[in-house]
């Protein structure tokens, strides 16, 4: 089984991917967009990628992928938590190389010591960099795993602002999502939608959900390219038992929407 995820060996997603499934061939891809290419073509069988960090928030251009790919479907979820080191040599350290998204994560403590943080397509990419280059007072944030890899010294660890900093990933394959009439207590569901533009539209379409009982865990919003103001909303909500309660929610809201599309009903990760 092939198994895609956004990054390099050594990567945050990689380790997922392990932890997911330990028996596949992982692979990676420089970008999100990539990945989604690699199994919408077939060329691997799920793919694990990141939507949200308990402190950095939402990873939106997975989210927008999955809206704009026909054919897939979120099936699974998996919470790891998240512990960043300051990986490089000996010596005081200017700039530090990572993810954007790593680089928020440990943005106090950057700031606090003056160092200078730089964009980077990968955590596990700019450990490799800074390994192959040795620029002085360039370091990296990254994994144990990375420093591994790449023999780099560990500086610093668990550098993350939020001691209980976690990654939520989703596995996300070809098919048709599974409807919350199907599911079991424990499942998680998460759709997006564009409202009717008038007012009440969103106070109508939460309340679907919120008249039958039905929890939302995550409620977010992003620009509609091509329509200025206009707004797509994402949200995730639970399913304790009450499976027929959220699949009534889900179809109405499907009448009252201007657009909506169902990623998927899953288990939730324990």
């Amino acid at each position: 089984m092939k198994v895609a995820y956004q990054g390099e060996p050594g990567a945050y997603s990689d380790e997922a991917v392990s932890a997911v499934f330990p028996d596949a061939q992982a692979v990676g891809f420089a970008t999100f967009r990539l990945t989604f290419d690699a199994l919408t073509m077939g060329a691997v069988d799920a793919a694990v990628l990141p939507v949200e960090n308990s402190s950095a928030g939402v990873v939106q251009e997975v989210s927008d992928l999955l809206w704009e790919r026909p054919g897939l479907r979120v099936v699974r979820e998996h919470v790891q938590p998240v512990r960043h080191c300051l990986l490089g040599w000996p010596g005081p350290v200017e700039r530090a190389l990572s993810h954007p998204q790593a680089l928020a994560q440990c943005d106090r403590y950057l700031h606090s010591r003056q160092i200078r943080p730089v964009a980077f397509h990968d955590t596990a990419g700019a450990a490799r960099a800074v390994a192959e280059q040795r620029q002085p007072g360039t370091a990296a944030i990254a994994s144990r795993a990375a420093a591994a890899r790449y023999s780099l010294y560990v500086l610093a660890e668990s550098i993350q602002d939020d001691s209980e900093n976690r990654t939520r990933f989703v596995v996300i394959e070809k098919g048709d999502p599974v409807r919350p009439r199907d599911a079991i207590a424990g499942w998680k569901g998460s759709i997006a939608f564009v409202t009717a533009h008038r007012p009440g539209s969103l106070a109508h379409a939460l309340d679907c959900f919120a008249r039958r009982g039905v929890n939302l865990t995550r409620l977010d919003s992003r620009p509609i390219m091509g329509r200025p103001f206009e707004y797509r909303f994402y949200l995730d909500f639970t399913i304790n038992g009450d499976a027929p309660a959220a699949e009534t929610a889900l179809s109405d809201l499907e009448e009252a929407s201007a657009e909506i599309k169902l990623f998927g009903t899953y288990p939730a990760a324990t």
